[in-house]
């Protein structure tokens, strides 16, 4: 049996039992659009499957993000990875974005550098290809 599929029959039993509940008065607080609602959340597959990025999940990027110098956070939108840091003075959040073109991690995007490029999305970028050598490493 696959994780997701695990968690679907996870998701199905707790529904179950939270609106036979509801239904018959014993869980007042909760009405059946309510179970209704969890139980659609609970087993949508695009809102629990986590999306990832050169081989890395979307958590770990993050990760490698809040710890990198300056750095705020990372998503991933669409193709593009998106990197949020702070200015050098700590007033502004900037973004870098990159993409993956032939195998290789390309900064396509800089917010705010005015003429010079500045050092934390090169920091994240060097962090993250050093990730993404080691996870496919792994593989």
């Amino acid at each position: 049996m696959s994780k997701k599929t695990g968690w679907s029959l996870v998701a199905t039993a707790a529904t179950i039992v939270l609106g036979v509940g509801a239904k018959k008065g014993k869980l007042p607080f909760l009405s059946s659009k309510v179970v209704s609602d969890i139980a659609k959340v609970a087993s949508d597959p695009v809102i629990n499957e986590e999306k990832s990025f050169g081989g890395l999940k979307e958590s770990v990027i993050n990760g490698i993000a809040t710890s990198t110098n300056k750095g705020v956070k990372s998503f991933i939108d669409g193709n593009e990875l998106v990197y949020e840091f702070k200015s050098n003075s700590n007033k502004m959040i900037l973004e870098s974005r990159f993409i993956i073109d032939a195998g290789k991690l390309v900064m396509t995007f800089v917010s705010g550098s005015y003429g010079n490029q500045p050092n934390a999305p090169r920091f994240f970028r060097d962090n993250l290809v050093e990730e993404m050598n080691k996870a496919n490493e792994n593989l």
